[in-house]
């Protein structure tokens, strides 16, 4: 059993430290202003959210979640330990207030599409349409270039 839940604005939540706030000060016709947690675009933003997802489920990644950027992938082997998990990471979303994304999340499904990959309860498998597309790119033209 298989659950993928997608995380909404993460890195909105991540508060910046006091000290490093005033790095992030910008001017507009109102005043200057700055960020109180990392807006969009940041240098390094994506590695900070992953250090902080990484940081809020040490203990349970690994054994029966796993967690990319902003995807939690929740795997369990029957519907009730299924249900407990997902009970424990709901729990632990809501102590870090992060949110997730209704639209993007699916819930006990035994088979689902996920980066490029079919991921099921026996095993992982490419994403056919994604290999006959690498398979019909042309050549490079110049192979000198790519030395």
């Amino acid at each position: 059993m298989l659950s993928i839940m997608d995380g909404f604005s993460g890195y909105n939540h991540i508060k910046l430290a006091p000290k490093d706030q005033e790095n992030t000060a910008f001017t507009c016709p109102w005043g200057t202003f700055y960020w109180n947690v990392i807006p969009f675009g940041l240098k390094n933003f994506g590695a900070t959210y992953q250090r902080a997802m990484t940081t809020i489920f040490h203990d349970m990644m690994h054994t029966f979640m796993e967690d990319c950027m902003d995807d939690i992938l929740a795997k369990y082997f029957t519907r009730e330990g299924h249900l407990h998990i997902l009970s424990k990471i709901f729990t632990r979303l809501e102590i870090f207030n992060v949110r997730l994304n209704p639209k993007k999340c699916l819930f006990g499904v035994t088979s689902m599409k996920l980066l490029g990959y079919f991921i099921s309860e026996k095993d992982i498998e490419v994403d056919l349409a994604k290999f006959k597309a690498i398979m019909k790119m042309p050549p490079p033209k110049n192979i000198s270039q790519l030395k």
